[in-house]
């Protein structure tokens, strides 16, 4: 009986050892860590310890009383061991998913949950290495949400976070789960799609942000968020992974350039393309030698089509030909507060030429963009008035255009400044109206004269009702608050006719008439000019 029963008790002791060898084992797949296996041959030694004492009992005719109580040891220690391994698992457990989420949270996004910037670079890296085993090329996409820091202006950082969570969820329904996809950096997001040989890109693009293409809520304000869409291939344009993130970053800045959703990159496109600290010193240099040049782009007056009217625009024309977009630079001078002196230089260059067209009795009106910053200067408004006073003209042919964002910074103060410049007899223009998010209700306490619809919502009215209807309220609450009304980006006669069929004002876009230099600026007049005079005499 005491043998049966110490036989007994070392065997359950063993099998309890073999439930923790089990356990050890499954902890080591699991962890694949030198310090966990290293739990795997101790439990093996005990094991083979009990089946000797087991074997040992087991050939013995009697037991005696010091072989009982060792066996009564051998259980207590394999139920011990049991428990002890519980507790020791359990740690390791806790502090491998512990060492999981470290280095989950290294590689992802806290906001959206994404894979970060290094995540990102890690896995096109991987990607290079397979193409060199299997050549399976791929393609890198950033896509960049416009506007995004107006966004944020508006309507706070915390806001714009929210934004960027809903955008990301939406993107994240769209790609399959087997495209790679990342936030690389705040308002950028990043995808990896294998085997592009075998997708049309452009549909794919076009697919993506038609899909996007719906209102996200904040505040209980709908807005779209557009976005453009740089590509890269590898291996043909680039050999790593940072070369291939550039040159997609590169391609989606010369979408944004000449406004197109998107575009591949070009070999081209790299001699144009500076980043923000080459462009703030070459920009720095610029300005010491004001080396900007002014186009004019003509405006359709739709009710008194004798009235010319131009936008001023600023081009920064390089060395080697190329022109740094408006979009570009104007961002970094307003962190630098150099937009003042290229305001005041922008400002002054077109009064004295309204000057110089007043002496070959043209009188057009000119549209002169101002930045946020201009409105928070308190010496703008005695500038222009003498500049007006220098140059003799009638501030009446002058009109100030500001954006809704610069507005409702401050509005209170916003309201004061443009007070003091409408007493000078100078017209006010809201740009981009539609962008900023305000109501009209907030800008009929702001002395306006004129609004002017973001292209965002004309170029594709005809083929939305979403846009057509916000267009047409808009002119109709435009109306209502004795503002005249532009519509900008008029691509196509069918547009221009359905604007001026639905009471626009004003048309401006290449339709109409295309940036001109000083020089082809004057020959429009001149040819204006004389069929003014044909007609006249015809008459």
């Amino acid at each position: 009986m005491i043998k049966t029963l110490s036989i007994v008790l070392v065997i359950l002791g063993m099998l309890a050892l073999i439930s923790a060898l089990k356990s050890s084992i499954s902890l080591y797949r699991r962890d694949r860590r030198p310090s966990t296996f290293s739990f795997v041959p101790v439990m093996l030694g005990f094991v083979l310890g009990y089946m000797i004492y087991a074997s040992f009992l087991a050939l013995k005719s009697e037991i005696i009383i010091i072989e009982f109580i060792v066996s009564v040891v051998f259980f207590g220690g394999g139920i011990f061991c049991v428990m002890i391994f519980s507790v020791v698992s359990q740690s390791m457990e806790r502090i491998a998913f512990a060492e999981f989420q470290q280095r989950h949270n290294e590689a992802h996004d806290p906001l959206t949950g994404l894979p970060n910037r290094r995540f990102l670079i890690s896995t096109i890296s991987q990607h290079i290495v397979d193409y060199n085993a299997n050549l399976q090329r791929f393609a890198v996409f950033i896509i960049d949400i416009n506007n995004f820091n107006n966004l944020n202006e508006v309507f706070s950082h915390q806001k714009g976070d929210v934004l960027l969570a809903q955008f990301s969820a939406r993107l994240k329904e769209f790609v399959d789960e087997d495209v790679f996809l990342a936030r690389c950096s705040g308002n950028r997001f990043t995808l990896l799609l294998t085997n592009p040989e075998n997708t049309n890109i452009s549909a794919y693009i076009e697919n993506i942000q038609s899909y996007l293409d719906h209102p996200l809520t904040i505040n209980d304000h709908d807005m779209n968020l557009t976005n453009t869409v740089g590509v890269a291939l590898y291996p043909e344009h680039g050999s790593n992974a940072e070369e291939i993130l550039k040159r997609a970053e590169i391609s989606m800045y010369s979408a944004k350039r000449i406004q197109a959703p998107y575009a591949i990159y070009e070999p081209s496109a790299s001699t144009h393309f500076y980043d923000q600290s080459e462009l703030a010193a070459m920009l720095h240099n610029a300005i010491a030698t004001m080396d900007f040049e002014l186009y004019f782009q003509p405006v359709m007056n739709v009710h008194n089509p004798h009235q010319t009217t131009f936008e001023a625009l600023i081009r920064w024309t390089l060395g080697d030909g190329y022109s740094v977009r408006p979009d570009d630079f104007i961002p970094i001078a307003e962190q630098t507060n150099a937009i003042k002196k290229i305001s005041h230089w922008v400002l002054e260059t077109t009064i004295a030429q309204l000057a110089v067209w007043q002496k070959q009795s043209i009188t057009p009106q000119v549209q002169v963009n101002i930045s946020v910053k201009d409105l928070e200067d308190e010496n703008l408004e005695p500038y222009l008035a003498g500049l007006i006073k220098k140059y003799d003209i009638n501030p009446a042919q002058l009109t100030l255009e500001l954006t809704e964002t610069s507005m409702m910074l401050n509005p209170a103060k916003a309201r004061v400044v443009l007070d003091k410049i409408k007493k000078l007899g100078v017209y006010l223009s809201i740009d981009d109206f539609g962008t900023g998010f305000s109501s009209l209700s907030i800008l009929s306490n702001m002395p306006i004269d004129e609004i002017k619809i973001d292209r965002s919502f004309v170029t594709d009215l005809l083929y939305s009702s979403n846009h057509e209807a916000i267009v047409r309220s808009t002119i109709y609450l435009a109306h209502s608050l004795d503002c005249r009304v532009v519509a900008e980006g008029v691509e196509t006669e069918a547009l221009g006719q359905y604007l001026m069929s639905i009471g626009c004002d004003k048309i401006q876009g290449y339709w109409y008439g295309r940036p001109m230099n000083l020089a082809q600026t004057d020959a429009w007049l001149n040819e204006s000019l004389q069929i003014s005079s044909k007609v006249a005499n015809q008459n």
